[in-house]
């Protein structure tokens, strides 16, 4: 039953766009300070105009209307304390506390949660109150009828109560998901699967002269072994050259005595006879169930590139990759003066970067100054240097300009709090580092809504150079983290080398000069930065008298792209993400193969592991959008169609009677 009320229905509704206005003025369009400054101006004027408007009907009524009248005000008075409390949580809010930054996200977490609880009790009652009083006899304002007729105070009571207690239940949710998340309990519900051969490992065997041999020693009717033979068949059948035999390791006990294999779930790969055969073992669990949760299962996932780290085994001679030691390169911790430890510069690791090296069949060894100053060894295939501290003496960087004169292979990662000299490099190749951090307050790496965020910079734009291949042709996104960017520079010398720009920034990022993570017009330029390029040499003579390729320098402006990737999850605690998952291995994997020579073996190696879902700022806004408005939204509609349709079913009942 309608009851006559002072303020109309729509006061209600006009609140509610109010609110609209604010969550889409900062959330959506927080980073266009513009646009945001119109939508939130909008919706506060709203907000605090209906509320003013309630609390002038409260005023100016009495008996029950009045008391209606306050229960709908004091629902309104407590969305404005909850926007109150979330302007405590923004930037501007907090900076009128001096807190840690451990501190700051308690404070923030905790402020979250409570105008959060406070935004759902205030509203849910109001919206169940407004439901009850529906629109008929509500049109305007009438604040001059004295009487209490029509008007059920205690229904309204009741109605507000329990949706106060609705209100209740869920802020209780809310708190046990927060718990929940801190305490970060997880349980596994992928999918299995064995990862397919990916590009890479097909053009490894199709580039063989030889047929490769895959001797599978498994159970009979094994369900790993058909995962297995699932595998092998799609590379026999897109690369050729590949043939597969199934054996019983006890009933052909004289193979499986060749090779060695003492146990099923062996997987052998064989290339070449007699005194050149040479073979490879990968081993797996033959349980599917042990599979899927043990380091086996991981192999399992990861089977394309078990596979492809043993076919580079078995096709060529292992090489060698010196990194440059010495200097406080993030290989090197310990030589890190001991005025950059004071947290300038953070200890990293390097251990994912040295095993997918083992994996594409490189010793890594460390080449300190007093060796480098000697000259690059003769077996060195690939020199790398990332990131050092201090400066290389002059002695060293002529040592590896050399080394490229005579057709070396150069990889160089710089880091914008480390040294930014490239010494004689820079001018043999054209290049200089500019350590200015790059930033980018659109495409980001979003973790927990922190300026500090910005340095995480999201790109796409990678050219089809062989050094990005995978990254090209997958259209992976690439964070890049803490990067500085690479300028033009004089070449000195009579050989210009080629150069090709492999990955930039996107068109919104900038050069931070005043180091407050945000864009500044005035002194800041938004544009595509140079983050790689690849360098070629002139044409070489071999020994034989035929030209052969020149040397080759790959250099980035982010040293993070391959060390072990550290970021923060939302509690701030650290977490680590694997190389192969934030970054995309892909960088590593193809750089070392066409600094190699190896280029036709490029492409992407497939993984199954359940990667970590990163949106960048404005994908966290539509999904949020869609699952905090949007669901709302439907089951609201949908609770009003069922209403209208009940009151209609009864009006035609009682017009029939």
């Amino acid at each position: 039953m309608a009851m006559r009320t002072a303020s109309p229905w729509w006061a209600s509704l006009l609140f509610g766009v109010g609110l609209l206005f604010l969550f889409v003025g900062e959330r959506l369009f927080g980073h266009l300070p513009g646009t945001r400054m119109v939508m939130t101006g909008l919706g506060l004027v709203l907000v605090l105009g209906v509320t003013g408007l309630r609390g002038y009907t409260m005023l100016a009524t009495e008996g029950s209307r009045r008391n209606v009248e306050r229960t709908l005000f004091y629902c309104q008075l407590g969305v404005v304390v909850s926007l109150v409390i979330y302007l405590l949580t923004t930037p501007w809010g907090m900076g009128h506390f001096h807190f840690t930054e451990k501190g700051a996200d308690h404070f923030g977490t905790a402020l979250t949660v409570l105008w959060g609880i406070v935004m759902v009790v205030s509203l849910i009652p109001m919206f169940m109150i407004e439901i009850s009083l529906g629109t008929a006899l509500r049109n305007g304002l009438d604040l001059h009828s004295g009487s209490d007729e029509g008007i059920e105070y205690m229904r309204v009571r009741d109605v507000g109560l329990s949706g106060l207690t609705v209100g209740l239940a869920l802020a209780l949710l809310m708190v046990t998901c927060n718990v929940a998340n801190d305490r970060n309990i997880q349980r596994d519900v992928s999918y299995f699967k064995t990862s397919s051969p990916g590009d890479s490992t097909k053009k490894i065997v199709a580039g063989q002269t030889e047929n490769i041999k895959v001797l599978m020693f498994f159970p009979p009717s094994n369900e790993v072994a058909a995962q297995v033979r699932d595998y092998f068949s799609a590379l026999s059948s897109a690369s050729g050259h590949l043939s597969i035999e199934e054996h019983d390791r006890l009933g052909d006990a004289e193979i499986a005595g060749k090779y060695k294999v003492s146990k099923d779930g062996v997987v052998v790969l064989v290339k070449g006879t007699g005194d050149k055969e040479k073979s490879q073992t990968i081993e797996l669990d033959t349980d599917i169930e042990k599979a899927r949760k043990s380091a086996q299962g991981n192999k399992l996932r990861n089977f394309d590139r078990e596979v492809n780290s043993s076919l580079l085994k078995l096709v060529r001679e292992k090489r060698k990759a010196y990194l440059v030691a010495g200097h406080g390169e993030i290989t090197s911790w310990d030589t890190v003066p001991p005025q950059f430890k004071n947290g300038d510069i953070q200890e990293r690791h390097v251990s994912v970067f040295k095993s997918r090296m083992a994996q594409l069949n490189y010793e890594v060894k460390d080449l300190g100054p007093i060796d480098l100053q000697r000259g690059v060894p003769d077996d060195a295939t690939i020199v790398m240097l990332l990131a050092p501290t201090i400066s290389l003496a002059d002695n060293e960087w002529d040592a590896i300009d050399k080394y490229l004169d005579k057709g070396g292979r150069v990889l160089v990662a710089m880091e914008p709090k480390g040294d930014p000299s490239l010494g004689a490099l820079g001018s043999k190749l054209g290049v200089k580092f500019n350590p200015l951090p790059l930033t980018d307050d659109q495409v980001f790496l979003n973790q927990r809504g922190t300026k500090s965020e910005h340095r995480f910079v999201a790109t796409t734009q990678f050219s089809a150079h062989a050094s990005t291949t995978s990254l090209s042709r997958a259209a992976k996104g690439l964070v890049l983290v803490g990067a500085g960017s690479l300028e033009d520079a004089p070449v000195i010398g009579k050989d210009t080398p080629k150069k090709t720009v492999t990955i930039r920034s996107m068109d919104s990022s900038f050069l931070d000069v005043i180091d407050n993570d945000t864009f500044d017009a005035g002194s800041e330029k938004r544009q595509r930065y140079t983050e790689a390029e690849a360098f070629e040499g002139p044409k070489l003579k071999g020994d034989d008298g035929k030209d052969k390729d020149g040397w080759r320098a790959l250099v980035f402006a982010d040293a993070d792209l391959f060390a072990d990737a550290l970021v923060q999850n939302a509690q701030g605690r650290p977490g680590v993400l694997m190389i192969a998952q934030l970054f995309g291995g892909d960088i590593l994997d193809d750089s070392v193969k066409w600094l190699g020579g190896e280029e036709v073996f490029a492409g992407e190696v497939v993984s199954e592991d359940d990667k970590a879902i990163q949106h960048t700022k404005s994908q966290d806004a539509v999904w949020f959008t869609l699952t905090i408005v949007g669901m709302p939204l439907v089951v609201l509609a949908l609770g009003l169609v069922g209403t209208w349709a009940r009151r209609r079913k009864k009006v035609t009942t009682e017009v029939q009677k």
